[in-house]
């Protein structure tokens, strides 16, 4: 379980050993491919795991990372001028603020042309690009304009490698983040009764993940209720009055202070169960038993998915039509994603959260839960139990 510790602002830190290992695989990474820099972003907590693995924290806004084939690295993002970006020192050889939002039109190039006067310090003929669908259009144009000569690469892919395969520490991380998440399961029960609003239900499951030991963007935490199951909702729609008989919908899926994520997907009837509500949810935690176990090293994210599907319509269910599973860790999703286009190849120690949709007679059902990779088949890490809760 995530402790917290008294009068420590910034807690629930890597070791040292953990982030000079990480450091380490990116130093050797560019040398295999003649990288001089590496350079990604990070525009909020959600999906922010490149810029929080090299630097351990998070980032409130914008937030662009240098990393260069020494290992000196360099962080970007909103403050005084003069200041620094991050007030925790984190081992960065450069913490540059700039005094604008990125919803600034005029800002545009300020990033970039910060980033631009570190890296002409050393000089780059060749420089690797990590995330291109999170690195801003003003940033990688000024930075391009900047940079003239310099050759370019998108090294996403195989970086990817580095940051899914989770180090022993990392694990550790990781099965506290399931920890948390199975201890606000076992809570909800009490959290439950016909004639409550899902608002207040959804307000208590806030309240109760910070006070757990869960960090900010807990966005997440879905909510719905239904005779069947059937759609979750943010808070926003969190609207209806919860009834007796109903089936309550929950994803409750949110990072520790450690910045880890965990994804608990769980199903809870609110008195006596529809009959169609316990025939879908068997059906659900046989499929991710099935799943599971083909989540062995060199199967690739694709095939996974392939297999959800053929399971489903052999057994007279609807396909799968968006994913069943993917990675986690710093980032709330992350590679290896279990669709039908992630060529991405398992590896030992990759986690996981896999959580297939089962829809028939009326009701759908996504049992969620995190596992591990190991040699024969993925290890569920999440420990409350699966079936209908019936409150």
């Amino acid at each position: 379980m995530v402790k917290i510790e008294h009068n420590v602002r910034f807690q629930g830190r890597p070791s040292k050993a953990e982030m000079e290992r990480r450091w380490q695989l990116a130093k050797e990474f560019m040398k295999e491919r003649g990288l001089d820099y590496l350079v990604t972003q990070a525009n909020e907590g959600v999906l922010c795991q490149y810029v929080r693995w090299f630097a351990e924290v998070r980032s409130l806004h914008y937030t662009y990372l240098l990393f260069d084939k020494d290992g000196a690295m360099t962080m970007i993002s909103h403050g005084g001028t003069g200041g620094k970006a991050i007030p925790w020192e984190v081992g960065l050889t450069n913490n540059i603020a700039i005094p604008v939002f990125n919803n600034a039109c005029y800002a545009d190039s300020f990033a970039a042309e910060k980033a631009v006067e570190v890296i002409q310090k050393k000089g780059c003929r060749k420089l690797g690009l990590i995330g291109m669908n999170l690195i801003t259009a003003g940033f990688y144009n000024n930075l391009l304009q900047g940079l003239p000569g310099t050759e370019t690469v998108d090294v996403t892919d195989e970086f990817d490698y580095l940051v899914a395969v989770k180090s022993a520490e990392e694990l550790g991380f990781l099965q506290d983040a399931c920890d948390l998440h199975d201890a606000a399961a076992y809570a909800i029960p009490s959290l439950v009764y016909a004639g409550r609003m899902e608002r207040e239900f959804g307000a208590d499951l806030y309240r109760l993940a910070l006070l757990m030991g869960a960090d900010e963007y807990l966005s997440n935490l879905f909510v719905g209720s239904s005779r069947l199951a059937g759609p979750m909702f943010a808070l926003h729609y969190q609207n209806k009055i919860i009834e007796a008989g109903d089936a309550l919908n929950v994803l409750f899926e949110v990072p520790t202070m450690v910045g880890y994520y965990a994804d608990l997907h769980r199903y809870f009837n609110v008195g006596a169960p529809a009959p169609e509500m316990l025939e879908v949810a068997a059906a659900g935690i046989e499929l991710q038993d099935y799943l599971a176990k083909l989540c062995q090293p060199g199967v690739r994210g694709k095939d996974v998915f392939a297999a959800c599907n053929d399971w489903l319509t052999r057994n007279g269910f609807d396909p799968e039509v968006r994913l069943c599973g993917h990675g986690q860790g710093y980032g709330l999703v992350e590679r290896p994603y279990f669709d039908a286009f992630d060529p991405m190849v398992l590896q030992e120690n990759m986690y996981l959260a896999i959580h297939p949709t089962v829809k028939a007679k009326g009701a759908s059902v996504q049992i969620g839960d995190n596992f591990v990779v190991t040699a024969d088949g993925a290890k569920r890490m999440t420990k409350h139990p699966r079936g209908l809760t019936i409150i």
